[in-house]
């Protein structure tokens, strides 16, 4: 039988969930532009559903694993005119901080993955990468220096 629709790419599994990656079809670094760091938000949970237990309103009671997917950053893109949240999937939080990145610092994101989910016709896209670092290569600011006008007699 024929398949109908949009391919959007292969599943990825991370951690808990698959997600559609749909980084393939993009050009990353023209979508997201420069990059600066704007936080850390801190880890991103795993949560289960516990369907012994309700809430008031009916829903099933979410318990929290004690795992995690990685940790939270908020990345501004100078494309998309806002900050973006980033999971990052190889770094502790800790590592993060000892890299001692300020605001609004330029970074470079590793393996960037770009994961694509249609929720309740909500579009929903997912961001995630493997490790942050600072921009290596950004031009040092020039300082002002004053020029000595020497005229020779």
């Amino acid at each position: 039988m024929a398949k109908i629709g949009l391919n959007y790419g292969e599943k990825l599994q991370i951690a808990d969930k698959t997600y559609r990656v749909i980084t393939d079809g993009l050009d990353v670094p023209a979508v997201l532009g420069k990059l600066t760091f704007r936080g850390i938000e801190g880890p991103d949970i795993i949560f289960e559903v516990d369907r012994s237990q309700r809430n008031p309103d009916g829903s099933f009671v979410q318990v929290n694993t004690g795992e995690i997917r990685g940790i939270v950053v908020g990345i501004h893109s100078s494309v998309q005119h806002e900050t973006l949240f980033f999971t990052i999937a190889d770094m502790s939080e800790s590592e993060i901080e000892d890299l001692g990145i300020k605001y609004r610092e330029e970074i470079e994101l590793e393996d960037i993955v770009i994961t694509h989910t249609h929720v309740n016709r909500n579009d929903i896209y997912k961001l995630f990468a493997s490790k942050i670092k600072k921009k290596t290569g950004v031009a040092p600011t020039k300082e002002n220096k004053p020029v000595e006008n020497k005229k020779e007699n």
